[in-house]
This record gives structure tokens, C-alpha cells and sequence, in this order.
């Protein structure tokens, strides 16, 4: 477990109330999102939820496409968001997958010990190597800063 920072400019973001399966859709659709359209990522996917939902059938997720330059699309459902400023967080790395349920109450088992507070949402980052996703997850400790 490790503690960062994080902050990103310039994303393109969209939000959505889905069943939790279809997450991966969601984050593949980000992933391959604007080729042809003008749309250059400067990184990963990421999505944020509530965290007392990670565990729930349906959830509210907001998903962030980074990228080069705030940018128009036809029938675009996205919405732009200047800064995502994340000054101090603890992160755990996993492959997506059966291990993710695990990782999360590991964190949540981690800011209970060392009494942290428990952020009332948190960020997966989804980075794609190979055919499989990596997710880092993202539990804020201090007050986030979103524009």
C-alpha cells in the first residue's frame, strides 16, 4: 500500500448510473473513445463511485477520459471538467479482476487501522496491459478538488 498524489488536467467525463458488470463496457468504451474524432488521451481511464456501493449491484459512476484539448463532438455525452486534484490518497495496484474485491477491503481494512477517514467515494484508474486491465485504486485522505 502506498500514499500519492494525483492531478489531472483537461478530462472529458461522463456519468452513469449502471449495473456493476457493466463497468468494464463503460472503461472500454472510454478507452477506445475518439479515434477519428479529434479526441487524443493523455492517459488512462479512471472512474469514480461511492464507496459504500462498491459491493452493490447497480452504481453511480462517473467515468474521466483525459485528454489533449477541451474538444466538440457530434451528440457528445460528455461533459469537461478542467482539474482533478487529489493531494494525498492511499493506493493499492491489482489486476481487474477476482482480486479486486479483496484489494478494496484491504484499503478499507488499512484506513480503519491507522484511523484514516473513509472517503465517501474513491478512484479506480484503469490501465490496459496486454489483454487485461490493471486498476489502481484510489482512496482520497484529504478533501479532493474538482473544476
Amino acid at each position: 500500500m502506498r500514499v500519492v498524489a494525483l492531478h489531472q488536467e483537461n478530462m472529458m467525463t461522463i456519468e452513469r448510473h449502471l449495473k456493476s458488470e457493466q463497468l468494464v463496457d463503460l472503461v472500454e468504451y472510454i478507452d477506445m473513445m475518439g479515434y477519428g474524432e479529434g479526441v487524443y488521451k493523455t492517459g488512462p481511464a479512471m472512474v469514480s463511485l461511492p464507496t459504500d456501493q462498491f459491493l452493490a449491484d447497480e452504481i453511480d459512476f462517473k467515468a474521466y477520459a483525459p485528454i489533449s484539448v477541451e474538444v466538440e463532438l457530434e451528440e457528445n455525452p460528455f461533459d469537461w471538467q478542467a482539474i482533478l486534484d487529489i493531494p494525498e490518497a492511499v493506493t493499492e495496484t491489482v489486476r481487474f479482476g477476482d482480486e479486486i474485491n479483496d484489494a478494496y477491503q484491504k484499503i478499507i481494512d488499512f484506513l480503519k487501522e491507522k484511523n484514516l477517514p473513509i472517503p465517501e467515494r474513491f478512484f479506480m484508474v484503469f490501465t490496459p496491459i496486454y489483454a487485461d486491465y490493471w486498476v489502481d485504486f484510489i482512496f482520497p485522505i484529504k478533501p479532493i478538488e474538482e473544476k
